[in-house]
């Protein structure tokens, strides 16, 4: 057994206060009667009046009310199979995390705002299946396409420069590996015909000049390509850390200190035949990423069964109702013959 709102079971209380009054009702009339004195007297003028009736109206109104608080409870007990169709598109998360991702010009950095960003998207979507690959100067599959978000979250968290020791940032390599894990074994047999689409989250630092290529390579694989910009585009420096402190700026051979920007233009024709989206200091627009996924022709890849509580609170809803409503009508006098009714001595 188990419970819809397991708040409301405190209304549970209501049934024995509303009992307390009654017994405390009944104790308070029992008090004045002794303190009029004359018991034969009382006796007679309450003759009409019905001590068993009122006790079951009492019970009926105390029980009615408990049932009603039963009700508002929602109680579920019992067990029915259910089967849910799952739909959706396979998405590509293609995190850059290169050193430049590192810069803080968008608080606390640009990799650490751009996760937290795509943890918000996955709280967006609904039944998608979602892999990540981390590149930079390499690609690799961090987490295969999944529907288990908060592994995808896991995955997400250690996600770091450290991963990749290559250095610079090559797409060409991310959406290779994105590919790869398109064609990567789910169980679904209708894997060519789904919807596919990789997300470039990046500061657009391109060291492979293959732009064209690739947007080619996505096309004749019929895959959307999209692509979100960390950062600011006035540039800033690229920290160093040594045991989880930052220690200096990365310097170039002459010992200027190397300056990184977002590469909004390399990231917007990437994006060419999707959308470009900015996470800028302030503000992001990726949100708006799942309106554009929801246009994008979603394919049935599975279905779920799971069994769930049948819920029941119609029937105390219903006796309680039907407590009530007879406690209502019950009359606390009983007429008898050759009595007059209470209507008459009006």
């Amino acid at each position: 057994m188990d419970w819809l709102h397991p708040d409301y079971l405190w209304t549970l209380i209501v049934a024995p206060l509303v009992a307390g009054l009654f017994v405390f009702a009944a104790l308070r009339r029992r008090a004045l009667a002794e303190r009029f004195g004359d018991r034969e007297l009382i006796n007679r003028i309450a003759s009409s009046l019905s001590i068993r009736r009122r006790r079951w109206k009492a019970a009926l109104r105390v029980g009615g009310i408990l049932l009603l608080a039963v009700a508002l409870a929602g109680p579920r007990f019992g067990t029915q199979l259910r089967e849910v169709k799952r739909e959706g598109i396979d998405l590509v998360i293609a995190l850059d995390v290169s050193a430049s991702m590192l810069a803080e010009d968008v608080a606390p950095s640009r990799l650490e705002r751009a996760k937290n960003e795509i943890k918000n998207l996955m709280s967006e979507l609904k039944g998608d299946r979602v892999s990540l690959v981390t590149f930079a100067g390499d690609a690799f599959i961090q987490c295969p396409l999944t529907t288990d978000y908060s592994a995808l979250r896991l995955f997400l968290d250690v996600a770091d420069p450290s991963l990749i020791p290559t250095p610079g940032t090559d797409f060409g390599a991310a959406l290779k590996m994105a590919m790869q894990a398109f064609e990567a074994p789910t169980g679904d047999p209708d894997v060519e015909s789904r919807t596919k689409a990789v997300l470039f989250v990046s500061d657009g630092e391109n060291h492979i000049a293959e732009l064209e290529q690739i947007l080619e390579q996505a096309r004749e694989a019929g895959v959307v390509l999209y692509s979100a910009g960390v950062g600011e585009t006035e540039g800033a420096p690229i920290p160093v850390y040594r045991n989880g402190r930052r220690v200096d700026y990365r310097k170039d051979r002459t010992g200027a200190v190397v300056m990184t920007k977002l590469e909004e233009a390399v990231l917007q024709e990437l994006a060419r035949d999707g959308s470009y989206y900015r996470i800028a200091r302030t503000s992001s627009s990726l949100p708006r990423i799942t309106a554009s996924l929801e246009q994008l022709d979603r394919t049935s890849f599975g279905q779920d069964e799971f069994e769930e509580y049948e819920e029941r609170y119609q029937w105390p809803l219903f006796i309680g109702l039907v407590f009530l409503l007879l406690e209502w009508f019950i009359p606390e006098r009983v007429i008898r013959k050759g009595e007059p009714s209470p209507m008459s001595q009006v």
